[in-house]
């Protein structure tokens, strides 16, 4: 079985919206969520749930489909939202956004 990647805080709200995992039980990272009885109402709440308690917008990031969804997937949605975004506000000289590149880096 894989090492679980993420904090107990994760596996907190995880536990709240699997009905199916039972109290003894962690997530696989790899086992689809649906097996554990997600399905699209409790991903909601799931979702909510962890922009709440991670101060995060996971807006439009959750593309997986929920039967195939797994801890490690959601996991790494949320990690990278918690990731700074250091070129947000830059723009390349084209006019698109400057994606990719440190800011100290652009001049």
């Amino acid at each position: 079985m894989a090492q679980r990647p993420w904090n107990a805080r994760f596996e907190t709200i995880l536990r709240q919206g699997l009905p199916g995992l039972g109290k003894d039980r962690s997530p696989a990272v790899d086992m689809p969520l649906e097996a554990y009885g997600l399905d699209s109402m409790a991903l909601i709440g799931i979702v909510v749930a962890l922009e709440s308690a991670y101060c995060v917008s996971l807006a439009g990031q959750v593309t997986v489909p929920v039967r195939t969804l797994t801890a490690g997937h959601l996991w790494g949605i949320v990690s990278a939202a918690l990731q700074p975004a250091w070129d947000t506000d830059r723009h390349s000289p084209a006019g698109g956004a400057a994606r990719g590149q440190a800011p100290w880096i652009m001049a």
